[in-house]
């Protein structure tokens, strides 16, 4: 297609090797594969995945009982409780404390529970915040790559202008040598060039600007040769663009920001069922096991403790003195300064939050495919009506040619012609890859993987 658009445009010359590709061309495909891998805003939501699924596992541990041990040794002087006669003396000790204590929440008003959940529910929104950063990030490449490809084109186009205008410039030259043109007219012909000549520079830079953009998209700042491939492309013409209503329903039902809002009001409600459960009496289990020693103990087995002769080693008094607990409570809230109501009244605020938030993404996902759709429909419009005016334009700019020849017509008429039939294609190089961009979209809203 683009072949036969150039020739229709500017007449039968031909470019060899214009379809040539370099060994290092970047498909549509490798340019999102790079740009996902190395984008460090995407590297950033999967530590943030990572942190929620911690949470996950986090909120299922905290359902087990915890044990923690303890242990103190403490040197002192002075007036002291002695441990092995209770009573009070002046005296130098050093004496140590040890033990173990485990505790289980048996009942809290299952916010264990529902913290589980919540959890579940935030890991699960990360997912889907996770995709759909990837998705705008593809969709980003692909806008990109559209549009190097597009300046790419209009390169192509502008080179033919200039050495079409450059065979007519020789021409002239010619029949100036012979005297059956005046040097006039080679004058206004060399103007047209000079035109020409500053369009395909203008075109050129753009060309660049857009390779630089695609490549800093890619975080590719370094390789000098990048080059996209340039993909066999259908007519456009032909595409098939869906109903409206077709492409909605498919999209709410699998987008990941419309599924990550639902995970977000999930949560939210988790969140509030936990606030909620500061309301509940607390029950709880506790297991001790404790034991002390100290240096002034006396062996219970000295047949004079009055005038001790026996060693009373640590691990014996360790062993002696040991002491075990089992206990179970019940923890019951009567006022903590309003803290609970307070939490609960915010969390019903976030919760109202979540889902505004869930209604706003529903209504702006309508809007953009609303629009999206009507921009390819009309794009559909404007790439016919161009095909008419390059078809058009091409006939006006041979008929001035010829009366130039022929010497009926002027320099300006066949440069007016000319800048006439190179808009013309222009317009329908861009409204061409604006069709192909928002069929394209609307292929992704209907779940099908964009390649070229």
């Amino acid at each position: 297609m683009r072949k036969l658009l150039l020739i229709a445009c500017l007449g039968s010359l031909v470019v060899p090797g214009l379809y040539a590709q370099s060994d290092s061309s970047w498909s549509l495909t490798q340019c999102v594969d790079h740009a996902i891998q190395y984008n460090l805003n995407v590297k950033r939501q999967e530590l943030m995945l990572q942190s929620a699924d911690q949470d996950v596992t986090q909120s299922k541990l905290n359902v087990l009982p915890n044990l923690n041990g303890s242990y103190e040794h403490q040197l002192g002087t002075g007036r002291v409780l002695d441990r092995g006669t209770y009573e009070w003396v002046n005296t130098n000790v050093s004496q140590g404390d040890l033990g173990l204590q485990s505790d289980l929440v048996i009942f809290d008003g299952l916010q264990n529970l529902n913290n589980m959940k919540m959890s579940k529910a935030n890991y699960l929104k990360n997912i889907e915040d996770l995709e759909a950063m990837e998705d705008n990030l593809m969709l980003e490449v692909m806008t990109n790559y559209l549009n190097l490809l597009r300046n790419q084109e209009l390169v192509e186009v502008a080179k033919l202008n200039v050495e079409v205008t450059l065979q007519q410039v020789e021409r002239m030259e010619k029949l100036v040598e012979v005297g059956n043109e005046p040097r006039g007219r080679l004058l206004e012909v060399k103007a047209q060039l000079s035109a020409v000549k500053l369009v395909q520079t203008q075109a050129v830079n753009a060309k660049e600007i857009s390779r630089l953009d695609l490549m800093h998209l890619m975080n590719i700042t370094e390789q000098v040769d990048f080059d996209i491939e340039k993909p066999d492309f259908p007519e456009p013409s032909t595409a098939d663009i869906p109903s409206l209503d077709s492409v909605y329903t498919y999209a709410l039902s699998f987008l990941p920001q419309i599924k990550s809002a639902e995970y977000d009001v999930q949560a939210q409600e988790r969140y509030l069922s936990i606030q909620k459960g500061q309301r509940s009496p607390r029950v709880y289990a506790r297991g001790m096991l404790y034991s002390n020693y100290s240096d002034g103990l006396v062996n219970p087995l000295d047949p004079d403790p009055a005038n001790p002769t026996m060693d009373y080693p640590v691990n014996e008094q360790i062993d002696n003195n040991q002491y075990k607990q089992i206990a179970m409570g019940l923890q019951i809230p009567f006022f903590n300064r309003w803290q609970v109501q307070t939490n609960i009244k915010k969390a019903k605020l976030n919760l109202q939050d979540a889902e505004y938030e869930h209604s706003n993404t529903i209504l702006e996902l309508q809007k953009a495919i609303q629009q999206y759709h009507t921009e390819a429909v009309s794009a559909l419009d404007s790439y016919k009506s161009a095909q008419e005016a390059v078809a058009n334009s091409d006939e006006a700019f041979r008929f001035a040619e010829e009366r130039f020849r022929v010497g009926t017509g002027t320099a300006l008429e066949m440069q007016q012609a000319r800048r006439q039939l190179f808009e013309a294609a222009s317009e329908m190089i861009s409204s061409r890859f604006v069709l192909i961009f928002y069929t394209k979209i609307l292929d992704f809203y209907m779940g099908k993987e964009i390649v070229f």
